[in-house]
């Protein structure tokens, strides 16, 4: 179970409770960890919508555009057990550093393709491969790195915060890309390279050092004991089933330049727009929580969100209109701010110390199924159009939920 604060630092009023939750941000380590995470997380983003805009701009086929923007996602598949044991094992400052200043460079070497007009769609193949491989690493060793920063006790209140921000940046980041390709795409990945030269830079000033786990344990020994203490956790083991469901949003994610391109035909600012309402409403879901003095019952929680995220994207699927659509981003961005706040916080609280980089690790191995996700919703696009794909997306996300919610007694004792 996760440590407590004790009586005597309990917050007892509500403004009390407030300043709890924020006054974190008087720390200084803190500060610089949210503008490199926040750079980071709109990066994500933007690269999703440049990489979509230019494949499908290149090649007309959604299938592509899948493929390449899954490539990330697959090295991390594929590395993620690995990455996590040697995170377990290393200076996690030092590898949130190395990865980043790599991500940097391979974002520099696609803007300058791209502004050279040399890029071909599967250059970026290449490309995303290299960045799924920092990621592995990168991914939990920035997650746990963030409880090392802000202690166990205030981890949800950090990750609450760290969400928000990240969100505002997510916000402003696609719909200044959808305005940036319309002058040009290769500007996109300019400010796709600013934004990652920033998240870089700022892992400098950090002072905070992890010790690195002396053993002589072998690292597949490592990586077997991970899987096999996520087995033997009930609760860790239904939430990670939970984020199976991540498949199908990344399902419904591939559908959205194609609404925005051949559904409702607003180009590429309105698919900007369509990333940035889906921001909003995960800043709204992270600043929920911010300001929630407690959430209980979390298992529930976490079900019930997946199973209204359902509802946004089926209302995404059915939509007449533009308008109308976009509402139906907002709410499931909204899930998702509270889904990324809630899992990951709940998995590392309810960890031993000496696992959290293997279970993280697991974590983004199972969560980014999501980025095959957008070669399924390629794929199903030629099969059943758009429309009949996301509302697959929504069919297949509330399954899920229900699946976890009769199956998994722990997950629903989990508080």
């Amino acid at each position: 179970m996760p440590a407590t604060p004790d009586a005597s630092t309990a917050p007892s009023t509500r403004g009390s409770d407030l300043r709890s939750s924020f006054g974190i941000l008087k720390m200084r380590d803190f500060q610089f960890l949210l503008l490199g995470n926040a750079m980071t997380f709109a990066g994500f983003q933007v690269r999703q919508m440049a990489i979509a805009w230019l494949v499908l701009d290149q090649t007309n086929s959604s299938l592509k555009v899948g493929i390449v923007n899954a490539t990330p996602g697959i090295a991390i598949i594929c590395l993620s057990l690995f990455a996590g044991a040697v995170v377990d094992r290393t200076e996690r400052r030092r590898i949130i550093a190395v990865a980043r200043f790599a991500i940097m460079a391979l974002m520099l070497l696609s803007a300058v393709m791209v502004s050279a007009d040399v890029a071909e769609w599967w250059h970026f193949i290449l490309i995303g491969l290299g960045i799924g491989v920092m990621f592995a690493f990168h991914n939990p060793a920035s997650q746990s790195y963030a409880m090392d920063v802000v202690g166990r006790e205030r981890l949800i209140k950090a990750a609450s915060i760290n969400t928000a921000i990240s969100n505002v940046a997510n916000i402003a980041a696609p719909a200044l890309g959808g305005v940036l390709l319309g002058f040009g795409i290769e500007w996109a990945f300019w400010l796709l390279f600013a934004l990652y030269a920033t998240s870089y830079l700022s892992m400098l000033p950090i002072r905070k050092r992890t010790v690195a786990e002396k053993t002589s344990r072998s690292i597949l020994t490592d990586m077997r004991d991970g899987l096999k203490y996520v087995g033997e956790t009930p609760a860790i083991k239904w939430l990670l089933v939970l984020c199976l469901g991540s498949m199908f949003g990344g399902i419904a994610m591939a559908m959205m330049p194609v609404f925005a391109r051949h559904v409702f035909d607003v180009g590429a600012g309105g698919y900007g727009w369509m990333l940035a309402v889906q921001g909003v409403g995960s800043l709204v879901g992270a600043v929920l929580l911010t300001l929630a003095r407690e959430v209980r019952h979390k298992g529930l929680v976490v079900m019930g969100n997946m199973a209204l995220a359902a509802g946004g994207t089926l209302l995404f699927a059915l939509a007449p209109e533009f308008g109308i659509a976009l509402v139906g981003l907002f709410i499931s961005g909204m899930c998702q701010g509270v889904m990324f706040i809630m899992v990951p916080t709940v998995i590392q609280t309810h960890s031993v110390p000496e696992m959290r980089g293997r279970v993280m690790s697991i974590f983004f191995m199972v969560v980014l199924v999501f980025q095959l996700g957008w070669i399924v919703g390629g794929a199903l696009d030629g099969a059943v159009g758009p429309r009949g794909t996301a509302m697959i997306a929504a069919v297949g996300t509330f399954t899920i939920a229900a699946i976890a919610l009769v199956a998994s007694p722990a997950l629903r004792k989990l508080t």
